[in-house]
């Protein structure tokens, strides 16, 4: 049975990131970009005022400077200004030719034939912004590797880029086994469970950006189950499944994936909760065979799934983030424990109800905690590991 450590390497030397895609600008929020983005343009591709005022071409104050036109943003007329006379400018618009400077509005008295200049600060190219130098065409923009926010994304709007290539999301196949689950909505009899599992882990997949998602549900039944991984391997890139991993009479999902063909990567991982975790390849596809217990399942997921999709999607993983625990805790297994717990102000509360298959904890929960399988006692103010929801 591997450690975490050891289970993570195994199966992250084992993802490959996606061919790239082109996609709408609009729609690459949280995308990695696959190559570099070059500027098609100068920006701004024109002299352009910075303010509202008037294009002149000398300095001289308390004299009458005749107006000669006016280029309002977004004019496309290419005009020279005339020695001694003004143009009146707009803030992002065009500065006409033979301009020295562009005094501000405040800064002149308004005249019906022209300007008086009543305050001057001498110095050229003031409020002109000049081509190219916001972004020169050509230079790089966002590098390849680059994870996009909101505000690139609209950086590169302003260079009239519509599309960019990213590493996509990958297809994921989640298939849900189990005699005991029903769908909420239905009358819960007696032995029976709601399932909850395809709900939760879809809108996990969801904050990462995975849209492209099948549902299955299939009974304990080896045939059945064999059956859904064979399909689940025809369309998707990750395969995942809830529940059948363990020893028990009716865990068939290890014996499903081998008649599948699929090569076993670990089965078994010394952790609480998810021990019985199993991940599986076959050609460059993965399957990870997740426990039934919604805790086990959101915290597995969180551990393996979660990184796996982000590097098969170009992402660089997150440091791991060190916090002082709150209080003291002691635990009982010689395992690497993770708990649920909630983080704030800079420390972090283990909280009650650590059993794989009680959720309440998760209303108030924002993280879990690893403790290390060799620590046993934990002081208050001892540093802890934390990975946020």
């Amino acid at each position: 049975m591997l450690t975490v450590k050891e289970a993570k390497q195994a199966l992250y030397s084992k993802v490959r990131t996606l061919h790239p895609v082109s996609i709408p600008l609009a729609e690459s929020t949280g995308m990695v970009i696959a190559e570099d983005v070059k500027s098609p343009i100068d920006m701004p591709g024109f002299l352009q005022s910075s303010m509202d005022g008037y294009a002149v071409n000398c300095f001289t104050t308390d004299q009458l400077l005749p107006l000669q036109d006016e280029l309002p943003a977004g004019s496309n007329r290419a005009l020279t200004l005339a020695e001694g006379k003004a143009i009146k400018v707009f803030t992002g618009g065009p500065v006409p030719a033979g301009a020295t400077w562009v005094v501000q509005k405040e800064w002149v008295e308004e005249k019906n034939d022209g300007i008086i200049i009543r305050q001057a600060k001498q110095e050229t190219g003031l409020n002109i912004r000049m081509a190219g130098s916001s972004i020169q065409k050509d230079a790089i923009v966002i590098r390849k590797g680059t994870c996009l926010h909101a505000y690139q994304i609209a950086m590169l709007a302003s260079l009239g880029i519509t599309s960019v290539s990213v590493f996509p999301a990958p297809k994921i196949a989640l298939i849900i086994t189990g005699n005991e689950l029903i769908r909420p909505g239905n009358l819960l009899e007696y032995g029976q469970v709601y399932e909850s599992n395809s709900i939760g882990l879809t809108a996990a997949l969801k904050q990462l950006g995975v849209h492209q998602v099948k549902l299955t549900w299939v009974k304990d039944i080896l045939a059945d189950t064999k059956a859904a991984i064979d399909k689940a391997l025809e369309w998707a890139d990750l395969i995942l499944l809830t529940g059948g991993v363990s020893v028990g009479d009716y865990d068939y999902v290890a014996e499903a994936a081998r008649q599948a063909g699929v090569e076993v990567l670990f089965h078994g991982v010394k952790q609480k909760p998810g021990k019985p975790l199993y991940a599986g390849q076959l050609t460059e596809k993965l399957i990870i065979g997740l426990p039934g217990n919604p805790g086990s399942v959101l915290h597995c997921f969180q551990q393996y799934v979660k990184p796996v999709i982000q590097l098969t999607m170009g992402m660089q993983l997150a440091p791991e983030q060190q916090v002082k625990l709150a209080h003291e805790f002691e635990k009982n297994t010689p395992l690497d424990f993770f708990v649920k717990a909630s983080l704030q102000n800079g420390e972090v509360t283990i909280l009650e109800g650590q059993a794989s298959y009680q959720v309440g904890a998760f209303s108030v929960a924002n993280c879990w905690v690893e403790l290390p399988a060799e620590e046993f006692r934990f002081p208050k103010g001892h540093l802890v590991t934390v990975y946020l929801f």
